[in-house]
């Protein structure tokens, strides 16, 4: 089972998103704020433990999903877990600095839920194969050394 962990302060978001990814072998934990999600990071000490894909709402009580991000890219075992952002604002400037920032995706929150959650799913699956093959791509390369 892949490990998702969704940062997003609506319920409505939140039960939204929920809703897209429904069918799927997926366990989704939430956080309602960065400062939460961070903290819970910070105590995990074990890098199996680990989450497969975080995905990120822009705008956050606190610290916005930028700055969330910055936090977790410091935590070791986060450094390569890919973030996609997820969020309601489709300026290209946002757009733009979530990519300086480092978000491997950006999905728009539609006001149509079939194509937003096409869009969502497509981008999830792309990032967990890629998270899958990297994986076994330093499997085998352990198995070689």
């Amino acid at each position: 089972m892949k490990k998702i962990v969704m940062i997003e302060d609506n319920e409505d978001h939140v039960l939204l998103i929920r809703q897209a990814l429904q069918s799927g072998d997926l366990n989704i934990s939430h956080f309602q704020d960065g400062m939460s999600a961070i903290q819970n990071f910070k105590e995990i000490k074990r890098g199996e433990d680990a989450p497969d894909l975080i995905l990120l709402d822009l705008k956050l009580p606190g610290m916005d999903g930028c700055e969330v991000l910055k936090r977790l890219r410091q935590i070791r075992f986060l450094e390569c877990i890919p973030v996609v952002m997820v969020t309601t604002s489709g300026r290209k400037e946002e757009i733009r600095q979530a990519y300086k920032t480092g978000v491997c995706g950006y999905v728009t929150k539609s006001e149509d839920f079939d194509e937003f959650s096409v869009k969502l799913k497509c981008v999830i699956q792309y990032w967990l194969k890629t998270v899958e093959s990297a994986k076994l791509a330093c499997s085998e390369s352990e198995k070689d050394s």
